[in-house]
């Protein structure tokens, strides 16, 4: 099992002891935690203050987490929609990996449906271990 696919199995272990998140900041007044706060803890083993006070500055805080990141990146790849992109220079956007999972596990897919359960959001977690990480044949 790959690194990424290490934090990836933490981040469900930690959305399932602490509770999933899904409201404003990226970890509510119990502790539960957002997809980008367990990817964060998972990766370096603390939570910075600013997950509960400071949207902004948690998003940079994840950002800079490469870890933390690559196993954001892979759960926003095995999801069945796109990233939005945010635009960085006239000419340059990059996805928006953070918000894509963090709207994915939040919201409804289609007006008449409810936001994912919290079993679901650890099954697709999980689930992008296998999708990531299976070892491949190799081509003869």
């Amino acid at each position: 099992m790959s690194d990424t696919a290490d934090i990836r199995s933490y981040m469900a272990r930690i959305i399932t002891e602490r509770g999933f998140h899904a409201g404003p900041n990226f970890v509510g007044p119990d502790g539960a935690v957002s997809i980008g706060a367990a990817a964060f803890l998972a990766a370096h083993g603390w939570e910075p203050e600013p997950f509960r006070t400071d949207e902004d500055l948690s998003v940079i805080l994840i950002s800079c987490s490469a870890p933390a990141m690559q196993a954001i990146k892979a759960i926003s790849a095995d999801l069945d929609t796109e990233p939005s992109f945010i635009q960085v220079t006239g000419d340059h956007d990059v996805p928006d990996y953070i918000e894509h999972v963090e709207r994915w596990a939040s919201t409804p897919q289609f007006p008449d449906e409810q936001p994912p359960a919290v079993a679901q959001v650890i099954g697709r977690i999980l689930r992008t271990n296998d999708t990531f990480d299976t070892p491949r044949a190799l081509a003869a």
